[in-house]
């Protein structure tokens, strides 16, 4: 008979994994939504609208990186750490305070937007033809502050149903109301589209944070600044540490430029979205209730626990897709790209391989941010960006696109260490014995699965990875359905 303390534990990981599960159903979907909504862009615009649609794209998203302050990360913190105390009152405060900074930045990105816009249009297109196209998607900036601010509330008081559902239906409805304009006014669409997309998944999102009947309170402007100095600073430190990453990735581009071609560059981009792509879909769907939770914590013993759960749960869940991702690499690449790509197998190969030490390190760097150590959490991303860019550089001159695989298991290996040490430090923290015993379990999986597509055939390869997969997956299964009880809840699913 289950023990109170048990029963709570096994409800713990279940909803651990419920969240987990539904956040990377969302992930997915947004891919796919994005994937329509490029190949409608491509049909209807061709090269130079999409040409277009990027241009205006990547300078809106660096404005907006560089003017938000990091307060998706650091908001959601200053909101869950109020929903612990279960206070009504400070929550409502510290939504105003949160909403009113996003306002702020939301503002002055926009203003810099349109202000600088001869720039903008000079520095993209080689003239000034788009300079009212940077005027008008200048309101996009603040659109999606804005829908950045709503989704931060539904994050920070662990909404998920509603954090889900405005994600979902934002991103439905933005494609089936931009597909017609594209299909009837073609590329004189572009900058209306950009608009349009923005408002409509802003308006869903504030649907849903109405919902939350959070009562409305008055909060001067010096009250704003003054209760949200610790989110501020995190926040900037946030966008310096993001920023580092940019730089290093362009130096790594323009290495790559000078000592080997362009062909190199663009093979190597193509690893990088693959990669990226892949490990967005597993991290950003956890981090969306994980952040929030380890917030809430109020001491060591919750800290560790949480920290103890979701990596148990995250490393399970992700071993057999990685095995699988591993065996099948070619066929995405070739899906995704064309033949050309193929040289970027063996990158993939390593970087894929990596996930697992990847998620180890990530379960514990969250505690850091998520705590509010906000100088600790920087210098360990600069020490890691320091690391990674040293180890890319190395690995490229030494292996070619090999070594950026080979440079990304490294760096990994170098970051669970580093960020391992930073939290025994600070929280006293190291994982139990039997979580290392499943981390190598399943990274014999993992390894083997690499070893299979490199030493075979491409037959044999197939065969053995699949076989490698089944095993992986019915070990995986097993373990969840001890910590969360799968058979039980299909069983009593199917019942009703």
């Amino acid at each position: 008979m289950e023990t109170n303390n048990s029963k709570q534990k096994k409800n713990s990981y279940r909803d651990n994994f419920k969240t987990t599960i539904l956040f990377s159903f969302v992930q997915i979907y947004q891919i796919f939504i994005r994937i329509v909504r490029s190949k409608f862009v491509a049909m209807f615009l061709g090269p130079e609208g999409m040409g277009i649609t990027s241009l205006l794209h990547s300078t809106t998203d660096l404005i907006s990186a560089s003017t938000n302050m990091g307060l998706k990360t650091s908001g959601v913190r200053s909101v869950a750490a109020a929903n612990s105390l279960q206070d009504q009152a400070k929550i409502a405060e510290i939504s105003t305070v949160v909403r009113r900074l996003i306002m702020i930045t939301g503002l002055f990105g926009m203003l810099i937007c349109a202000c600088f816009s001869p720039l903008w249009s000079l520095n993209s297109f080689g003239n000034y033809d788009y300079t009212w196209a940077f005027v008008i998607v200048s309101v996009v900036i603040l659109l999606d502050q804005l829908n950045y601010g709503e989704l931060v509330l539904l994050q920070g008081l662990q909404k998920r149903t509603f954090l889900a559902k405005a994600n979902i239906i934002g991103q439905t409805i933005s494609l089936f109301v931009i597909v017609p304009l594209y299909y009837f006014f073609r590329v004189k669409a572009i900058v209306w589209v950009l608009v349009i997309a923005s408002l409509t998944t802003f308006i869903i999102s504030k649907c849903y944070t109405k919902r939350l009947n959070i009562p409305k309170v008055h909060v001067t402007f010096r009250e704003v600044f003054s209760l949200g100095r610790e989110m501020i600073k995190l926040g900037v430190l946030l966008s310096i540490q993001h920023m580092m990453a940019q730089l290093s990735m362009y130096i790594v581009r323009n290495y790559v430029s000078q000592v080997g071609s362009l062909t190199d560059v663009g093979l190597y981009s193509a690893g990088s979205t693959i990669i990226n792509l892949y490990l967005s879909l597993v991290f950003t769907a956890m981090a969306t209730d994980y952040f929030p939770r380890l917030s809430k914590t109020k001491n060591n013993e919750e800290l560790h626990n949480t920290i103890q759960q979701q990596a148990e749960i995250t490393i399970f869940l992700f071993a057999p897709i990685i095995v699988l991702f591993i065996v099948f690499i070619k066929p995405v690449i070739l899906l995704l790209y064309s033949e050309e790509f193929l040289p970027i197998e063996m990158m993939l190969y390593f970087a894929m391989g990596a996930t697992l030490i990847k998620a180890l390190a990530w379960s514990q760097s969250y505690s850091i941010v998520a705590k509010a150590k906000a100088k600790v959490y920087f210098w360990n991303e600069v020490v890691a960006i320091t690391n990674n860019l040293i180890l890319n550089i190395l690995g490229y001159k030494l292996f070619g696109l090999t070594g950026f695989g080979i440079s990304i298991v490294i760096g990994y290996i170098l970051y669970l260490i580093q960020v391992s040490c930073v939290t025994k430090k600070y929280f006293n923290f190291s994982f139990s014995s039997i979580i290392w015993k499943y981390f190598i379990i399943l990274n014999i999986f993992v390894v083997a699965s690499l070893v299979s597509k490199i030493a075979l055939s491409n037959f044999w390869g197939y065969i053995f990875g699949s076989i490698i997969f089944m095993i992986c997956l019915c070990y995986s299964y097993r373990e969840l359905d001890k910590r969360v009880g799968i058979k039980d809840a299909l069983i009593n699913k199917f019942r009703k």
